[in-house]
């Protein structure tokens, strides 16, 4: 008979902090989670580095069998990731335990609510975290395509790419409250439940964001409104946030194509909640999208 995915756990499971020699164990068991590979084992030794958060291990044995990231991302907010546990050791309560370890944890540090965020094709874990008393809050997309020379080629024009009317500039710190008002205000916040997200990491945006954006010169504005975007570490142009309405949501995505053609890359990727329009003026320019939600749980 099979047994209930969230009975108590095998004895003599516990749960720990993770240490840099759990990396090897960790990386023989996750390289196939999906069907691309992993990003666990990669960021593991970065994570356990990181003050603001930690790797909790569960372990059978002596033996690393689970593991998942949890971090304060802001005033009584925790984020929680890369939860995985070993194919041979699932449907047995364990990642259930591991992540009531993980909220104590967060618990420890002030944090009220936690949040994680699943692809929409994993079921699986959608019905682990309802189980365990999330709830989704918010559907976002996460759309990507190629700028250069593997770019789409445009209809009309003999296939040649023409610059957008608009152009978008680097934003002074003074935009940072205009651009926080108007977004805090509108459809764009709501869709979000008021979230920002970059690197797979969402939190509570306030208008201190934007105005480090801005000291770092990754705000950007213009008369369609204002994104936070960036190229990141592997060379993409990276769109964590933006702000515009329906009327000009076309002529923002245009204007951020050329800013991402401008910076010489050849991939961008965006990252937005989950509105018609927005999502539909990314697609009319190329952008291909998955589907992810955000869950959170009170604590």
């Amino acid at each position: 008979m099979a047994r209930d995915p969230h009975s108590l756990p095998p004895v003599p499971l516990t749960t720990r902090i993770g240490r840099p020699e759990d990396l090897l164990a960790i990386a023989a068991w996750t390289r196939d989670t999906f069907s691309w590979g992993d990003y666990v084992a990669d960021a593991f030794l970065d994570w356990l580095a990181e003050e603001a958060g930690t790797v909790m291990i569960a372990e059978l044995d002596g033996i690393p069998v689970a593991m998942g990231r949890v971090a304060m991302v802001g005033p009584a907010q925790a984020w929680a990731q890369g939860m995985r546990v070993h194919p041979d050791h699932r449907r047995m309560g364990i990642g259930t335990a591991l992540g009531e370890a993980m909220w104590e944890w967060a618990r420890t540090r002030g944090a009220r609510i936690v949040r994680l965020a699943i692809d929409e094709r994993n079921t699986a874990s959608q019905a682990q975290v309802t189980a365990t008393g999330f709830r989704r809050i918010s559907d976002w997309r996460r759309g990507e395509r190629a700028i250069g020379d593997a770019s789409p080629v445009p209809a009309g024009n003999g296939g040649v790419r023409v610059p957008a009317l608009e152009r978008l500039d680097d934003a002074p710190s003074a935009e940072a409250e205009p651009a926080f008002l108007s977004w805090s205000t509108g459809e764009l916040a709501r869709a979000a439940r008021g979230l920002l997200p970059i690197a797979w990491v969402w939190r509570t945006m306030t208008v201190d964001h934007l105005s480090l954006a801005a000291r770092n010169h990754n705000l950007v504005e213009g008369r369609p409104g204002w994104a936070i975007c960036e190229v990141d570490d592997d060379g993409v142009f990276q769109v964590h946030w933006l702000e515009t309405t329906a009327d000009d949501a076309r002529a923002m995505v245009l204007a951020l194509v050329d800013r991402a053609v401008e910076a010489d890359v050849a991939e961008m990727k965006v990252m937005v909640p989950a509105v018609e329009w927005l999502t539909d003026a990314f697609a009319g320019s190329g952008f291909e999208f998955n589907s992810v939600a955000v869950w959170a749980r009170g604590l």
